[in-house]
């Protein structure tokens, strides 16, 4: 009996979905770090370290891209990515000391990356470049999601039962979500249909994985200590610190529907310049130390946004920059937002202990020049300017 063929909005709507649980356990750690931290008996610098040692694994994805998904196999790796998470929050969750956390945050960090690209190959297989992120950028609003859905409901789980307790819900329902993955996503060919090739990093190549691992390093900045500064400035409760989750997230899907509605049509260079100007402005009045929570809380929003829709414009820019390696281009991708995350979340505290939020905002500022400098020098912002790209010929902007 052959197998049925699912449409792609049905199967986009799976990976949103399998998206919306991962990103969530990602979210939800920022403004909850602190109750983190008291619940395994370390200090928020350790626990910062968690966040550091989960992006830091997601080094590993071109290993676990041409191991796992190897030939460009997306069901494959979409399945083993749910499976390890799987197994990473239950780690988690189990062990309930900081040893045990850590294992289970390295697993996660492996896991998310791994995912994604399935996730986002698949769809770029499937989709024209022209209108690419549209499609992408559903499955990117899942990371303000994760914030809007998962930060509140986190808040009330760690409220009722104990710090672990997303992490055992996230773990039951991303193991229904893997059985899914398996039965809905089409058989692997080994190429679905891509023809294959090296993978050959040109400079605007090199540029590009330069540009995201500034501009995530700055923004992790401000992530690993949002919700340490709510509570050192503001004294918000568990769910106060929900709450002003939620406004950021607003914010982060505002960012992500501005590309779904602009990105295509004003292209995927130029948004990403117009996503760092944002940031760069948002950082900057950031430093100033707001004294209300409502002006800080929305500075940070607005510099938030500004990320989202630079990182989400980017994405469907990577997928053309190496066709015939599309996959492999974006783990090394992944690697790098991951590595600047990863610097971002060790360093955030220490700056902030030293510094305060103003310490950070001017660091973050400064690499979001930096990017906004690689993108116009070595990518260029004129849409008759292209990343060197096969495949379609269609220009990258």
């Amino acid at each position: 009996m052959s197998r049925r063929r699912w449409s792609l909005p049905v199967v986009v709507a799976l990976l949103t979905v399998t998206r919306l649980v991962v990103n969530t356990a990602h979210r939800f750690v920022y403004p909850f770090l602190p109750a983190i931290a008291r619940g395994l008996g370390v200090s928020l610098g350790g626990a910062g370290f968690l966040v550091s040692a989960r992006w830091l694994a997601g080094l590993a994805t071109p290993v676990v891209v041409g191991v796992v998904g190897r030939g460009e196999r997306r069901r494959r790796l979409a399945v083993a990515g749910a499976l390890l998470f799987v197994v990473g929050a239950g780690v988690t969750a189990a062990t309930n000391v900081y040893a045990g956390a850590m294992v289970g945050f390295v697993l996660m960090g492996i896991a998310k990356p791994a995912f994604d690209i399935a996730a986002q190959t698949y769809v770029a297989d499937r989709t024209p470049y022209a209108t690419r992120a549209r499609y992408l950028g559903i499955l990117e609003l899942t990371w303000a999601g994760g914030l809007l859905v998962g930060a509140p409901a986190a808040g009330l789980l760690i409220d009722r039962y104990d710090w672990n307790a997303p992490f055992w819900a996230l773990a039951a329902a991303m193991a229904v979500l893997a059985a899914a993955l398996a039965w809905v996503l089409d058989p692997d060919t080994g190429g679905d249909g891509v023809a294959l090739g090296r993978l050959r990093l040109s400079s605007p190549a090199v540029a590009l994985l330069v540009v995201g691992g500034l501009f995530s390093t700055a923004a992790e900045l401000i992530f690993v200590v949002f919700g340490a500064w709510l509570e050192e400035a503001y004294g918000l409760s568990l769910l106060a610190l929900g709450g002003a989750a939620t406004v950021v997230g607003l914010s982060e899907l505002t960012g992500e529907g501005a590309v779904l509605a602009f990105t295509d049509r004003i292209g995927k260079r130029r948004s990403v310049a117009i996503g760092l100007g944002v940031s760069i402005t948002g950082y900057a009045l950031l430093a100033f130390e707001p004294g209300g929570l409502a002006v800080g809380v929305g500075l940070v929003a607005m510099a938030l946004l500004g990320f989202e829709f630079t990182i989400v414009s980017a994405i469907p820019l990577a997928t053309e920059v190496v066709p015939g390696a599309r996959a492999r281009y974006l783990a090394w991708f992944a690697v790098a937002m991951g590595a600047g995350r990863a610097a971002g979340a060790a360093l955030g505290p220490r700056l902030f202990d030293t510094f305060g939020l103003a310490g950070n905002a001017l660091v973050a500022v400064v690499l979001d020049i930096l990017a906004f400098g690689v993108l116009a020098a070595w990518l260029g912002l004129r849409r008759s300017q292209t990343v060197p790209a096969q495949g379609q010929g269609e220009s990258t902007s």
